[in-house]
C-alpha cells in the first residue's frame, strides 16, 4: 500500500503531470488589464489554465512573432501590421471557422473585435483652474492658450493613435496634417508611453486635456464625474482586432479563447466590459465618424509615418514647445513692422514644416525606414532628419528672440 502511494505521489510530481497543465498566451498592444474580465469568466471554463498575457508594442510584438519559438496563441491589437506576419505565413484560424456572425472589417484571418471612437478627454477642474475654453476639436488646440496643457501618444507607442495621425495626413494632405501635428507638438506638456497613460495624467490633472478613443476616456469617467470626453469631428472609426494562431495543438485554447470573444455572450458584454468597444457586427453610428482611412497607404508608410513623429515631434519636445511660446507671444503684439511679421513668418514655417515632403514621402528612400536591415544607411538618415529638424527649430527661435527684441528697443 506504501508503495502505491508512492508511486502516484510520483506521478504527481513527474514532468509528464506538469506538461498537461493548460497555458494560453495572449500577445497584445492594449493594457493587459482591459482583457481581466474576458479571461475571468474563461478561467472559469477551463479550470487549471495559465493565461500569460504579453503587453508588447508594436515593434517589440512584430519582432517577438519573428521569433520560432514565440509561444503566443492569440493576438489582440488596434494594429493591423501585427498580424500580417502571421497571416502570410498562414499560421492563422479563417475568421470563418471562428464565428458565423461576420464584420464588415472582417478579413479571411483577421476578425474584428470591436471598435472605437477617438476624440478629446478633458478635465474639468484644469479647465476651470486655468482659465481654459472647453475644447472642441483637435483642431482647435493650436490655439496659443492650450500651450502646455496637452497630453498625447505617440504613433511609435500607440496604435490608436497612429490612427489618429494617419487619419490627419490623409484628412489634410501630408504636408497640412504635419504642419498640424507640429502646432499641436508646440501644446504638448507630456507625451505619454501609451494611450491609456494619457488618460491617466488627464484623469490625475498633470495635464489638461489629451487626444485618446472613447474606451480609455469612459474608463476614467467611471471614477471620476468631473472628466469629459467629445467625440472629433469627421473622424474615423478604429477597430481592434482578433487573431488566433493554429500551428500546435496548444494553439486549441486559443482558437477557443477566440471563438470565446467573438461569442454573441461576450459581444454583449462587450460595451459594459473594461474593454469598452463598441460591437463587431456593425460600424458604429458615431455621428462625428465621417472619414475613412486608407489602411493600404497607412501600413505602407507605418514605420516613416511613426520614426518621423518622433524625429519631429518625441525627441524635439523641449524645443518644439519654446519655439512655439516664443511664436505665440509675438502673434499677440500689436504694430509688427514689415520686416519683424516677414520674420514671424519665416520663424512659424520653420516649427510647423516636417523634414520630409511629400514628394520625398512617395519615394522608395523614404520608405525604406521601415528596414533597417535591408538598408542599414537608414539609421544614419534618421539621424540626420532629426538633426535637421533640431536645427530648423534653433533658427526659429533665434528669429522669434530677434523679433522680441527688436520691438523691445522700438518702445
Amino acid at each position: 500500500m506504501l508503495y502505491r502511494l508512492l508511486i502516484l505521489a510520483l506521478l504527481a510530481i513527474s514532468p509528464l503531470h506538469a506538461s498537461e497543465k493548460k497555458q494560453l498566451v495572449i500577445l497584445t498592444t492594449f493594457n493587459p488589464a482591459l482583457l481581466s474580465s474576458s479571461i475571468e469568466i474563461f478561467e472559469q471554463q477551463h479550470a487549471g489554465l495559465d493565461v500569460t498575457i504579453l503587453q508588447r508594442r508594436e515593434s517589440e510584438g512584430l519582432a517577438l512573432l519573428a521569433l520560432p519559438d514565440h509561444g503566443v496563441n492569440v493576438v489582440l491589437s488596434s494594429s493591423r501590421r501585427l498580424f500580417q506576419p502571421l497571416a502570410d505565413s498562414h499560421s492563422l484560424v479563417p475568421v470563418a471557422e471562428l464565428t458565423d456572425e461576420h464584420s464588415q472589417l472582417d478579413s479571411d484571418y483577421i476578425a474584428v473585435l470591436g471598435y472605437s471612437g477617438c476624440g478629446i478627454i478633458w478635465n474639468q477642474r484644469y479647465i476651470d483652474r486655468n482659465a481654459l475654453p472647453v475644447p472642441s476639436r483637435w483642431e482647435s488646440l493650436i490655439a496659443p492658450v492650450y500651450h502646455n496643457h496637452l497630453v498625447m501618444s505617440s504613433p511609435s507607442r500607440s496604435a490608436t493613435t497612429h490612427l489618429m495621425v494617419e487619419s490627419l495626413l490623409q484628412r489634410y494632405s501630408w504636408d497640412q496634417g504635419w504642419r498640424l501635428l507640429l502646432q499641436l507638438g508646440g501644446n504638448l506638456n507630456a507625451i505619454s508611453a501609451n494611450s491609456q497613460r494619457a488618460t491617466d495624467l488627464v484623469a490625475s490633472g498633470q495635464s489638461g486635456i489629451g487626444l485618446v478613443i472613447d474606451s480609455y476616456a469612459k474608463e476614467q469617467q467611471d471614477h471620476f464625474p468631473f472628466i469629459h470626453f467629445q467625440y472629433q469631428p469627421n473622424s474615423i472609426v478604429l477597430p481592434s482586432y482578433i487573431a488566433a494562431l493554429n500551428r500546435k495543438q496548444s494553439d486549441q485554447l486559443g482558437i477557443e479563447f477566440v471563438r470565446f470573444m467573438l461569442s454573441a455572450s461576450s459581444q454583449a458584454r462587450i460595451e459594459q466590459s473594461p474593454n469598452y468597444k463598441h460591437r463587431r457586427t456593425k460600424i458604429p453610428t458615431i455621428d462625428t465618424a465621417t472619414f475613412t482611412v486608407d489602411t493600404g497607404l497607412m501600413e505602407e508608410r507605418a514605420v516613416a509615418v511613426q520614426q518621423l513623429f518622433d524625429i519631429s515631434i518625441s525627441q524635439q519636445q523641449p524645443l518644439l514647445n519654446y519655439a512655439w511660446q516664443l511664436i505665440h507671444k509675438i502673434q499677440l503684439l500689436p504694430g509688427l513692422t514689415p520686416q519683424q511679421t516677414e520674420q514671424l513668418e519665416r520663424s512659424v514655417a520653420l516649427a510647423s514644416t516636417t523634414v520630409i515632403s511629400a514628394e520625398q514621402a512617395a519615394t522608395e528612400d523614404f520608405l525604406s525606414l521601415q528596414d533597417p536591415v535591408r538598408h542599414p544607411a537608414s539609421a544614419r538618415t534618421v539621424g540626420l532628419w532629426q538633426e535637421q529638424m533640431s536645427q530648423q527649430l534653433q533658427q526659429s527661435i533665434r528669429l522669434s528672440q530677434d523679433i522680441l527684441m527688436s520691438y523691445k528697443q522700438e518702445l
